[in-house]
């Protein structure tokens, strides 16, 4: 009886392993079509819902994504590791699959394809043989291999960018990058960055695949003539290959600030290069064109772009957005603005439309022409004889009369080199409306001026005159700035830096000349922002940083981005530095810093991680410079010119002033270790 017991037993046991067994086996015949978390979905693999492949660095990741608010899934890759899942390459970007995520397939057959939750086709790769795996690299790179051999790719991600150029990326030829639409929609928007079609070797960006609106300049094998930021031998290792008639350019980073880098053309029409700092933020180096209303066609129709305007765009008068949502979160601006009442030409009686004059330019392009016109009201009449004239413009001197056709785009508001105002058509009832209002609130007005008398109209008149007078006082202040030809400064309101930087509430330190504040721009750039106390000295300091910092842009050189001018305001916008400045690795009590330099020991100063690759040579020339740079006594300090010859190795830095800047007991030590080793010091 025992016996049987313990066969039972046994049996059972037995029973229960092969249970679970067969339990895995159909667990595994179930889910075998998905994938496991490594880097690599082999024959019969797939993807859904929130399962991903990571690369084997953990950089990159591969997944459904669905942007805030939409029932639209897309397969794409984005970094793993920062909170925000930044994108940088989008499969099905014109067709989402909808309302759930859908799956990513690698057939036995050896072909890629998406799947919607019906079954039904979203995107698929189309190659001539049969691919064994697919793989995401560590570079970013997913790709289709028929064997262990990646390097010879039977499709790879990098062959077709979306909006982002990554490092090892060999970008150029007919390749484009294609902005989002918006941020919630990444279906191909309006702006695209490629190479010259014309084969100059220069990037351009193009507004709707027609009209050309910034160039990089040539490659003259070092810089891009627009670009001298991205040529920086400090920064990056740039190779160029020509593939027949195309070129290709591929860049690799080389500076640690730019180990994690990607270039981006965003939805409204600017290439920028973005740094990882901090290891999950975002920071933008830099941004072309530097002028955002240089971009062609942001504001859409009958938007005006001003770039003294936080939001940029604004519609013209008796003029709506089209798309009142991505207006109002500054997201889509090219959708445009629409007229309130409809224009009315009838070819057998004259039109009722009338005109506004509107203090904006417009650019000289195919839809206008010019007519002689002895007065402003004859053109004014040909505009209105012409159902397809929206606007005229009109110049006395020289009897011109312009008329532009169609929808009116790319107007930009420049009044200081505007001579003559825009007179753009609307509809009578537009204005009768507006008129209306005006009456309704002049009324108003009248009554209320009656009541105040003579005192409200002496109040309104003061206001007005402290207003023009202190519009005069700004403007001058700021044209004392303003006038530089320095294209790497921009000039910020005091307003804008007030929202960077919360009113002024993230002190980072205090010296001297000011106060430092820690800012985040509009684009989520980390800056640092001086505020000058006012003094006769500050004033001299600001003109210099001004004239020197603005024109130089060098790797061991904090970046000057701009200033602010305003009134007796003087402020300035630097990069902002995530490990501090460098008076806090020369100047620490604990390392010796100066006396290490000193003794001949710079390497001791570098950090273990890039010690090797450092080159030593140039690290003491610039810890040198850095002490020369914060000398007491500001004579002995050297200008921003011997600063550049001496980080270049052109100038050998004025070792004998560094004595001056330590501390006396350092100045002791030092002077001890000099006897002591037979004079080892810095030469």
């Amino acid at each position: 009886m025992e016996t049987y017991k313990m066969e039972m037993g046994r049996n059972g046991l037995l029973g229960y392993l092969l249970f679970f067994h067969v339990i895995l086996i159909i667990f595994h015949t179930i889910d075998g079509s998905v994938a496991s978390r490594g880097d690599t979905l082999f024959l019969g693999d797939s993807l859904t819902g929130k399962q991903t492949i990571i690369s084997m660095n953990g950089m990159f990741e591969l997944g459904f994504f669905s942007t805030n608010g939409s029932n639209n899934w897309y397969i794409g890759i984005w970094y793993a590791e920062v909170p925000e899942k930044t994108k940088v390459w989008v499969a099905n970007r014109e067709t989402p699959a909808r309302d759930r995520p859908g799956i990513l397939k690698l057939s036995r057959e050896g072909h890629l394809g998406l799947f919607d939750a019906k079954g039904g086709s979203v995107w698929s790769v189309n190659v001539s043989k049969k691919a064994s795996k697919a793989v995401i690299l560590d570079s970013g790179n997913f790709l289709m291999v028929a064997d262990e051999n990646i390097s010879d790719p039977l499709w790879e991600s990098f062959d077709h960018p979306v909006d982002t150029w990554l490092p090892g990326m060999r970008f150029g030829g007919q390749q484009k990058l294609v902005s989002w639409k918006n941020s919630l929609d990444p279906a191909p928007g309006l702006f695209s960055f490629h190479m010259d079609p014309s084969g100059v070797k220069q990037f351009v960006l193009t507004w709707n695949n027609s009209v050309q609106y910034w160039r990089s300049g040539t490659w003259n094998g070092e810089i891009f003539r627009e670009i001298p930021e991205m040529g920086n031998k400090g920064f990056y290792n740039i190779s160029v290959e020509r593939v027949g008639s195309f070129l290709y350019m591929t860049y690799s980073p080389i500076h640690p600030i730019f180990k994690v880098s990607r270039f981006v053309l965003v939805n409204s029409g600017a290439i920028q290069e973005y740094n990882l700092i901090e290891g999950s933020k975002w920071n933008m180096f830099w941004s072309k064109p530097r002028d955002q209303c240089a971009v062609y066609g942001l504001c859409g129709v009958y938007g005006t772009c001003d770039s003294n305007n936080l939001t940029f765009c604004t519609c013209a008068e008796r003029f709506k957005p089209k798309d009142d949502l991505s207006w109002r979160s500054r997201e889509w601006w090219s959708s445009g603005c629409f007229r309130q009442s409809p224009l009315s030409c009838d070819a057998e009686n004259e039109s009722t439309d009338q005109f506004f004059e509107s203090n904006v330019m417009l650019p000289d392009d195919n839809y206008s022409f010019s007519l002689p016109a002895p007065t402003k009201k004859d053109c004014e009449k040909a505009c209105l004889r012409n159902c397809s004239c929206t606007a005229f413009t009109f110049n006395p001197p020289s009897w011109a009369c312009k008329i532009w056709s169609g929808d009116l785009l790319n107007m930009y508001s420049f009044p200081s080199q505007s001579n003559t105002n825009v007179s753009i058509r609307v509809a009578a009832s537009a204005l009768l409306k507006f008129h209306r209002q005006s009456s309704s609130e002049g009324k108003t007005t009248r009554i209320v001026g009656a009541m105040l008398g003579t005192i409200g109209a002496l109040a309104v008149v003061l206001g007005i005159f402290s207003i023009v007078m202190w519009r005069k006082h700004r403007l001058r202040s700021t044209e004392r700035y303003g006038d530089s030809s320095n294209s790497f400064l921009r000039m910020f309101s005091y307003k804008e830096l007030k929202i960077a930087t919360r009113n002024f509430s993230s002190k980072l330190g205090s010296g001297g000349f000011g106060s430092v504040f820690k800012g985040t721009l509009t684009d989520g750039t980390l800056v640092a922002v001086k505020k000058m106390e006012g003094s006769s000295q500050d004033e001299k300091q600001f003109r210099a940083e001004i004239s020197s910092l603005g024109n130089v842009q060098h790797v061991n050189l904090v970046r000057l981005r701009g200033f602010c001018a305003e009134g007796s305001r003087r402020l300035l916008i630097y990069d902002f530095m995530p490990n501090g400045s460098l008076d806090s690795l020369l100047f620490t009590s604990d390392s010796k810093t100066e006396r290490k330099i000193n003794q001949g020991k710079t390497i001791n100063i570098v950090e273990e991680g890039v010690a090797e690759e450092a080159d030593i040579e140039e690290v003491r020339r610039a810890s040198i410079v850095g002490l020369l740079c914060i000398e007491e006594d500001e004579y002995m300090r050297p200008n921003m010119g011997q600063v550049v010859r001496m980080l270049e190795g052109k100038l050998e830095p004025r070792t004998l002033q560094i004595q001056k800047s330590l501390p006396e007991e350092e100045q002791a030590e030092q002077s001890q270790t000099s006897t002591d080793s037979g004079g080892n010091g810095i030469s």
